[in-house]
């Protein structure tokens, strides 16, 4: 196994937890939760590779937990297997209908439970390899668009449950097709191999997302970040692609150097108006991240108009561009 797996077990009984705990001992990182909602938040804070759940809890039962984790897009790839004394076979159907991957009876026998979870963790940490694969940028190893897409969509989804703020930057490299035209092709695939490295550096937190947007252009996801936050993270990567020190000669700065446009949804955006009066507004008016992007999209814009090399946040509502750093080179 690549990584030291996490197993979340979720069971009201406290000696069924050390039961369990012990029978899966060694094969990766264990938590438990003993009631369903303290679950729920678990797996979707710590995002587990394996879940064992049972069925029968005060509460939220084991398959409403199970409804809710499948239901929503930053969990619904995490395996469960229930774990119950009920296994008649339309407890077990019901299930697997919801999207379990397996059934283990109780009382629990340990080796056959160590088997089945080293089959599930193997095959899920096999399927996160594919994945990975599937959603990474062949030239710059950076997150592709379909991986971008993605995220945007899940970290949206979390945005309007917990109403937590989300910021997006969207930036280019000035003038890289002159830098093409000058240096040729090649020259150009390590210039963008150079500022994905740049970038990847400047996305520190492990829910943050760098990924080639196309082109020479490219987006950092920053969930759970306000306009202060996503401003000083512009800022920092124009600062990491200055230091590269790139030779540009077709550049009127000298050297690479890149346009940051920032947009961000939080309290102060104006952005929780536009979805809470969404009856009030024209029909078909409704915000969502695909629009925040076009917002970074008219910041970005502005940043060019400036002279490149320099930032601009827009705010949601604003009609035009705000600057968030300085101007060092221009037109």
């Amino acid at each position: 196994m690549e990584h030291a797996a996490t197993i979340l077990i979720v069971d009201d009984d406290v000696s069924a937890v050390r039961t369990l705990s012990k029978a899966i001992a060694g094969l990766g990182r264990i938590f438990f939760a003993t009631q369903g909602d303290a679950a729920v938040e678990l797996a979707r804070d710590q995002k587990p590779d394996l879940i064992l759940l049972d069925a029968e809890m005060p509460g939220i039962s084991g398959f409403e937990v199970c409804r809710i984790l499948k239901e929503d897009p930053s969990t619904s790839n995490i395996p469960v297997i229930f774990v119950t004394a009920h296994t008649e076979t339309d407890r077990e159907e019901e299930g697997l209908a919801l999207g379990a991957v397996d059934f283990i009876g109780k009382p629990i026998r340990p080796a056959i439970v160590a088997a089945r979870v080293k089959t599930h963790l193997y095959l899920k940490l096999a399927m996160d390899r594919l994945n990975r694969q599937a959603q990474t940028d062949g030239m710059t190893g950076l997150a592709n668009r379909r991986a971008l897409d993605q995220t945007i969509a899940r970290e949206w989804q979390s945005v309007l449950r917990t109403q937590r703020a989300f910021s997006l930057l969207l930036l280019d490299i000035d003038f890289f097709k002159r830098y093409n035209d000058h240096y040729g092709h090649l020259m150009g695939d390590e210039c963008l191999i150079a500022v994905a490295r740049a970038l990847a550096g400047c996305a520190e937190r492990p829910m943050d997302l760098a990924a080639r947007y196309g082109g020479e252009e490219f987006v950092i996801v920053l969930p759970e970040t306000t306009r202060d936050g996503a401003c000083q993270v512009a800022t920092k990567i124009i600062e990491s692609v200055r230091a590269l020190n790139i030779p540009h000669a077709a550049s009127e700065l000298g050297i690479v150097t890149v346009s940051v446009g920032a947009a961000s949804f939080d309290a102060d955006s104006g952005g929780w108006s536009l979805l809470e009066n969404a009856s009030a507004n024209p029909p078909g008016l409704k915000f969502s991240a695909s629009e925040l992007l076009c917002v970074a999209d008219k910041a970005l814009y502005a940043a060019k108009q400036a002279g490149r090399n320099s930032s601009r946040f827009e705010a949601i509502e604003a009609r035009s561009a705000e600057k968030v750093g300085p101007v060092t080179g221009g037109n």
